[in-house]
């Protein structure tokens, strides 16, 4: 629904909203000015009153629209419950406890009940840490603290060691209860509750009830199913109307780009030669014992994501994961020390050598080649055109946005090391004062199924901003989140990974990248900006990651288009 005080903007069919037809002017929208137009944090909503009421009187399941403040009646409970939790711990004194499903949340959880109360507020996201503590050490928490804000993993360590009782506890919080559905430590934890005589108060909250995919008539088995695990009744506001005035409603856009037509036969001969490919290693008659490792795994897993690559993105980007491939090939065959295994590694490096051979007879690697990307690639740079900003004052020139993170072209394959491209932004930091209101009014994601599609998508845009100035105000990057908010034991590897994608999101975040292309990792549970633009450019598999990914969208003049 879009206010008619608003004009849309036109592109061959397709109407998109973008801050500067706002009437209000360009800045209308942006990102870090919205909670000064629509949220008084301090005052509850009709709607929020209404649920806590509904939490004081029994267990209940907030159900609720992303940007909604379905955590800020979990703390006006919190504070109704409180007089239980002031009082001293080893004097028969109780606990509220707040469970987030990864470290990263808990950070987000622990500001939001400091910002809103005065209770002690502890903070448990290493799982390592924290499994070594004693009972004493524990103790040492429970005294100090009145409410402990901790991930599943280390809230169910800590019940399993009897390190805290269910009956020490008043009130439970699962957010994102949802995942309560599935084989998950919240379902491990109410489980407990079980035998527990005296089970504390219980608030699930979720932006989507469901978890998965489901036909419309099993919707309310599958609600039922919810409501029996959490041992709760499921709530949302009585007046949707009113809710619709807080939450995000984007203007919903759905393109058909039609299909991809290459007269030079180059895009059917790639797919023919990864489908035989593939075909070869599937017909390969190889016995795995259940011990081994599959000799052709890696192989189909890569041929696999070529050949996506190649239907989503075209024979352009297709050759670009080639390159980024046989880079991770190379580490495979070096440290590969059986036979079998190390023959098909190198028969996939051969092989993505010919793809790239192929290509090559096509079109120069080192320059974007739109007529070899699909009909998907080019809707979606027709919409990054129209965010352009009006004024770019603090360009010098278009010239100098290109050389900020100019590639030196070493070879194809080492070309594709997404790592060269955080070397070299940490090594030329502009001396101007990028982003501004006048030069980055996009604050845009762009969501994809796969990691690779997210990181040679990322390439194409950089690539293409060098050459159309129309795109050269993108400031584009990737996230596929490897270790993000994972709780197992990480190696040096995966820790580098870990603060590799957490310093991606502080830039999005602090608005020095404009655009993040993403997997499902930022659909929910992780910190960012409120978006105007949000892209499926994959489409969502089910009806959960729909409305999360669609809760990005959480400017008041935003666009949600699902190509």
């Amino acid at each position: 629904m879009k206010s008619p005080a608003l004009q849309p903007l036109s592109m061959a069919g397709l109407q998109l909203m973008t801050p500067a037809s706002s009437p209000m002017g360009p800045f209308f929208g942006l990102p870090w000015q919205q909670e000064a137009i629509h949220d008084n944090i301090y005052t509850p909503r009709k709607y929020q009153v209404e649920l806590l009421e509904a939490a004081l009187d029994h267990n209940t399941i907030v159900c609720l629209n992303t940007g909604s403040g379905k955590t800020f009646i979990a703390v006006l409970l919190t504070k109704e419950l409180s007089y239980q939790i002031r009082g001293d711990f080893s004097r028969n004194g109780k606990r509220t406890v707040f469970l987030v499903n990864s470290a990263n949340q808990v950070a987000q959880q622990v500001s939001a009940v400091r910002t809103h109360s005065d209770l002690k507020v502890g903070e448990y996201s290493n799982l390592e840490v924290n499994a070594s503590w004693t009972k004493e050490r524990w103790n040492q928490e429970f005294t100090k603290h009145q409410v402990l804000i901790m991930t599943c993993y280390v809230a169910l360590n800590v019940l399993k060691n009897g390190y805290l009782s269910l009956s020490d506890i008043n009130l439970l919080v699962f957010d994102e209860c949802h995942l309560a559905i599935l084989d998950h430590p919240y379902r491990e934890i109410m489980k407990l509750c079980e035998n527990c005589p005296s089970c504390p108060r219980i608030l699930g909250l979720t932006a989507s009830i469901l978890n998965g995919k489901c036909d419309p008539e099993e919707l309310e088995e599958k609600i039922q199913k919810l409501e029996k695990i959490l041992k709760s009744n499921a709530e949302t506001a009585t007046d949707l109307v009113v809710l619709d005035r807080y939450t995000s409603q984007p203007c919903e856009i759905v393109v058909d780009c039609g299909p991809f037509t290459d007269r030079s036969g180059l895009y059917e001969r790639l797919l023919m030669e990864l489908e035989e490919a593939l075909n070869f290693i599937n017909d390969c008659n190889i016995s795995v014992h259940s011990k081994e490792r599959d000799s052709t795994l890696i192989s189909k897993q890569i041929l696999s994501d070529c050949r996506a690559v190649l239907v989503v993105l075209g024979p352009w980007c297709a050759d670009k994961v080639a390159g980024m491939m046989v880079r991770e090939l190379q580490k495979y065959i070096k440290h590969e020390q059986e036979e079998l295994h190390r023959k098909f590694l190198l028969f996939t490096d051969t092989f993505l050598r010919k793809i790239h051979a192929l290509c090559e007879e096509h079109f120069s690697p080192a320059s974007l080649d739109l007529k070899f990307v699909t009909p998907k690639v080019i809707k979606l740079l027709e919409i990054l055109r129209k965010y352009k900003p009006y004024e770019r004052q603090q360009f010098e020139s278009v010239e100098w946005y290109n050389n900020r993170n100019q590639d030196n072209y070493v070879s194809w394959s080492d070309s594709e090391d997404d790592d060269e491209d955080e070397e070299i932004e940490e090594k030329e930091k502009p001396e101007t004062n990028f982003p501004s209101p006048f030069t980055n009014i996009l604050c845009g994601i762009i969501f994809v199924e796969r990691r690779y599609t997210a990181v040679v998508l990322n390439r194409l845009i950089k690539e293409a901003g060098k050459q159309d100035p129309e795109l050269a105000y993108i400031s584009s990057n990737f996230i596929t989140g490897h270790g993000i908010g994972k709780n197992q034991p990480r190696n040096k590897q995966m820790e580098a990974e870990f603060r590799k994608q957490e310093e991606v999101l502080r830039k999005f975040r602090a608005h020095e990248t404009n655009l993040l292309i993403a997997t499902s990792i930022v659909e929910e549970g992780v910190d960012i900006p409120k978006c105007n633009l949000v892209v499926r450019f994959d489409l969502p598999t089910e009806y959960r990651s729909y409305v999360q990914s669609k809760g990005r969208a959480r400017a008041p003049i935003s666009n949600y288009i699902m190509l």
